[in-house]
């Protein structure tokens, strides 16, 4: 189910090991990462002020509505509403970092 809810994220992310950033980062092992720390990507000044590491529940808060969670994020997504569809996203993400 999360390989479905990431099809949303495709337009701007890639997932794979040593994939190209987009007009967003590279996803690959993003859980357990530190923010704003993907070399390579030029990322918001909210962003890097962010700080912290991407753990479950940041990216949960995140990923239910990026723009109001993060306000001057870039990341012009509306969110994955579906409390169920971001777990499944979330631990979509968190198996790509093998």
């Amino acid at each position: 189910m999360g390989e479905q809810v990431f099809k949303r994220c495709v337009a701007c992310h890639t997932v794979d090991k040593g994939g190209r950033n987009g007009i967003g980062p590279n996803l690959h092992s993003i859980v357990g990462a530190p923010v704003a720390a993907k070399p390579g990507f030029s990322y918001s000044s909210a962003m890097k002020a962010k700080g912290g590491i991407w753990d479950e529940a940041a990216l949960d808060a995140y990923l239910e509505a990026p723009m109001k969670a993060l306000p001057g994020t870039r990341m012009a997504f509306a969110g994955v509403i579906d409390a169920a569809d971001r777990k499944a996203l979330i631990l979509y993400l968190e198996a790509q970092s093998k």
